[in-house]
C-alpha cells in the first residue's frame, strides 16, 4: 500500500440529504436550477426559542420535511433504543449506508474489515429538548445522547473495526474529519474510510444566542455576496463519502466519483479574535494546502466559498481570494481565465458542522456534471466586495465548465466558528475507456427494498439516474445491483435487453403495473430466492460498478415523548 504525502485519494461513494433532496440527483437539480427552500421555523422545531428573541427576528430556515423518521427496522434497532437515539445519530446511519451503496457495494460484505469510521459534528441538542420537555432519564439515552456514538455506532452497526472517532472543530468539522480520514489512508492505518456529516435541529437554546450574538440573519432572507446579506440561515441535512487511495480504488474497480489532492487545517490564533478569522490565516492555508499537491491558486477553476452570509465574513474571504490570484501573474483555470467562487448555502443554508462536506458534494458534482452552478438568490454580486482586478467571478448564472486537455480542478474552504480553518482540493475523476465486452441478449436487473411501495420509489429514483450525463451502462447497473445489495423481501426483477426496455420495465415498476418474469433465474430471485448470479457471467467480462441511488428507507416516526416536531 502507497504511504506517500500527497497520494490521491479517491471518492468512491457518496451520499447527502438536505431540504428538498434525498438523493445525490435531486440535490444537483436544487444547485442547477437555482432553487431555495427556506422555510419559516415551526415553533415546535426550535423548542424553547426564547420568546423576545423570535419576535425580534424572522426565524426562517432550511429544513427537512421532518426530523423524528427513521426506518429503525431496516438497521435492526429497537423502537425505545430509536426513540431515544439523537435524529443526527440517524441520520449518520443512512447516510453511511446510501454512501456504500452508492460505490457499488453490499454494506454487509464489509464486516469485519478495518474501515475507519470519521464523523464531523458542530453540536447536538437532543439531550437538551428532552431536559426542557421535562423527560425522565432513560438508559437508552445514555448512547443515544453520546456524540461519540456518531461514529461509533455506524462502526458497530456495520462491524467496521478501524478507528472511529468524532471530530469538532465547529462549522469547519465535516471538512476537517476528511482531512483525518486521508491522512490515515495515506499512511496505510486502513485501507478504506467513511466520512460523514449530519446536521439537525431540536431545539431553540443555541438559535436564541446565535440571534442575540449577530450571527443568524434577523430578516430570514440572507444571500451570500449579496449586498443586502446580514447574516446566516441555519440549515438540515448532511453528507457522506467513502475513500480509498486511488491505486487501491482503480485496482479493485470501484467505480470513482472525483479525487481529493490535499486536505489542509489551521487555526488562526488571535488573528480575526475568537469568533472570527483573517486573510493572512486564509492564505496561508489555501497556498499549503495547494502546494502539498504541486498546485497553485491558478489551478483552480471553482471554489466553493464558506460564503455564509455575514458581512464581515463574506468580505474577508473574498479579499483574502484576490491577494492569492493578482491580477499580474496571469488568468486562473476556471470558464473566462476567472476562478468562480460560489456558495451551495443560497439553496440549502449553512449546514454549520456538516457544511464543508456538503461543499465537497457540490464540487464534485460541478465538475461530473460540467457546470459551475450560480447563487442562488443573487442577481448581482455586492459590488463593494474586494475582488479589485483579480482574476474572480462570483456566478449569477450557471457556467459551462467542460473537460480538457488538463484535469479540473477545485476546492472547498470550511471556517470554524472558533478559528479553525480546513481546505480541500478535489480533482475530475481519472477518465477510464471502457474496451468492449460481450453482451448478452438480455440482463436481470433485480430490485428490492422493505416495501412494495419503496420498490416502486427506487425505480423511479434509477429512472432518473439514467437521465443523468454519466448513466451506467445496462450490464454495469444489473451487476451492481445483483452483487451490491442486501436484497430484501419485497423483489422485482427486470429482464431487459437495452436501455429502452429498462426504462419501460422501470416505469411499470414505478407506477405499480409490473408483471412476473418468466425467466426462471429471475422469477426465482422475485420469489424470495438465491440464484447463483455468477451463472449470468460466464464466459463475459465483468462490467465495472456503477454509481446508483441508494435503497429508500421506509420512515416512521421515532421520538422520546409524544410531541414529536410536526412534519412540514
Amino acid at each position: 500500500m502507497s504511504t506517500h504525502a500527497d497520494t490521491p485519494i479517491a471518492v468512491i461513494g457518496m451520499s447527502c440529504r438536505t431540504s428538498g433532496a434525498e438523493t445525490l440527483t435531486e440535490f444537483w437539480d436544487l444547485a442547477s436550477r437555482a432553487e431555495r427552500r427556506l422555510r419559516d421555523v415551526p415553533a415546535d422545531r426550535w423548542y424553547g426559542l426564547d420568546e423576545q428573541v423570535a419576535k425580534a427576528n424572522t426565524p426562517r430556515a432550511f429544513l427537512l420535511d421532518s426530523v423524528d423518521g427513521f426506518d429503525a427496522r431496516f438497521f435492526g434497532i429497537a423502537p425505545r433504543m430509536a426513540a431515544f437515539m439523537d435524529p443526527q445519530h440517524r441520520l449518520m446511519l443512512e447516510l453511511a449506508w446510501h454512501a456504500v451503496e452508492n460505490a457499488g457495494l453490499d454494506p454487509e460484505s464489509l464486516a469485519g474489515e478495518p474501515v475507519a469510521v470519521f464523523a464531523g459534528a458542530f453540536m447536538s441538542d437532543y439531550g437538551e429538548r428532552m431536559l426542557a420537555r421535562g423527560k425522565r432519564a432513560d438508559g437508552a439515552a445514555f448512547p443515544g445522547t453520546m456524540m461519540a456514538f456518531l461514529a461509533n455506532r455506524v462502526s458497530y452497526q456495520f462491524g467496521w473495526t478501524g478507528p472511529s472517532m468524532v471530530i469538532d472543530s465547529a462549522c469547519s468539522a465535516g471538512l476537517s474529519a476528511l482531512g483525518f480520514a486521508v491522512q490515515g489512508l495515506r499512511s496505510g492505518d486502513y485501507p478504506m474510510a467513511l466520512v460523514g456529516s449530519p446536521n439537525l435541529f431540536s431545539a431553540g437554546y443555541y438559535a436564541t444566542n446565535a440571534y442575540l450574538g449577530g450571527a443568524l440573519s434577523p430578516t430570514g432572507d440572507s444571500v451570500p455576496f449579496s449586498e443586502a446579506r446580514n447574516g446566516y440561515l441555519r440549515g438540515e441535512g448532511g453528507a457522506c463519502l467513502l475513500l480509498k487511495t486511488l491505486d487501491a480504488a482503480l485496482a479493485d474497480g470501484d467505480p470513482v466519483h472525483a479525487v481529493i489532492r490535499s486536505v489542509g487545517s489551521a487555526h488562526n490564533g488571535r488573528g480575526g479574535g475568537l469568533t472570527g478569522t483573517d486573510q493572512d490565516s486564509q492564505i496561508s492555508l489555501v497556498e499549503r494546502t495547494l502546494a502539498a499537491s504541486g498546485l497553485t491558486p491558478r489551478d483552480l477553476g471553482h471554489l466553493e466559498a464558506h460564503g455564509t452570509g455575514t458581512r464581515g465574513g463574506d468580505a474577508t474571504e473574498i479579499a483574502a481570494l484576490a491577494r492569492l490570484l493578482p491580477a499580474d501573474r496571469g488568468p486562473a483555470a476556471g470558464p473566462d481565465g476567472k476562478l468562480w467562487v460560489g456558495s451551495v448555502k443560497a439553496n440549502i443554508g449553512h449546514l454549520e458542522g456538516a457544511a464543508g462536506l456538503i461543499g465537497i458534494v457540490k464540487t464534485v458534482l460541478a465538475l461530473q456534471e460540467g457546470t459551475i452552478p450560480r447563487i442562488a438568490g443573487l442577481g448581482t454580486a455586492d459590488a463593494s466586495l474586494p475582488v479589485g482586478d483579480a482574476p474572480l467571478g462570483i456566478p449569477v448564472e450557471n457556467l459551462p465548465w467542460p473537460a480538457g486537455d488538463v484535469p479540473r480542478i477545485g476546492a472547498v474552504n470550511a471556517f470554524g466558528l472558533g478559528g479553525s480553518l480546513s481546505h480541500a482540493v478535489v480533482e475530475e475523476a481519472p477518465r477510464r475507456t471502457a474496451g468492449p465486452r460481450v453482451a448478452a441478449d438480455e440482463e436481470i436487473v433485480p430490485l428490492s427494498a422493505g416495501s412494495d411501495e419503496a420498490v416502486a420509489l427506487l425505480a423511479g429514483r434509477l429512472l432518473r439516474t439514467l437521465d443523468g450525463t454519466d448513466a451506467p451502462a445496462l450490464d454495469s447497473l444489473a451487476w451492481t445491483l445483483q452483487h451490491g445489495r442486501r436484497h430484501m423481501k419485497h423483489r422485482r426483477a427486470l429482464v431487459v435487453s437495452d436501455a429502452a426496455s429498462l426504462r419501460t420495465a422501470l416505469t411499470a415498476v414505478a407506477k405499480g403495473t409490473h408483471r412476473p418474469p418468466a425467466d426462471g433465474i429471475a422469477r426465482a430471485w422475485e420469489d424470495g430466492g438465491t440464484p447463483d448470479w455468477q451463472v449470468l457471467w460466464k464466459d463475459r467480462d465483468l462490467p465495472p460498478r456503477a454509481h446508483l441511488p441508494g435503497t429508500p428507507f421506509r420512515r416512521r416516526s421515532c421520538w422520546f415523548d409524544d410531541e414529536a416536531p410536526s412534519a412540514l
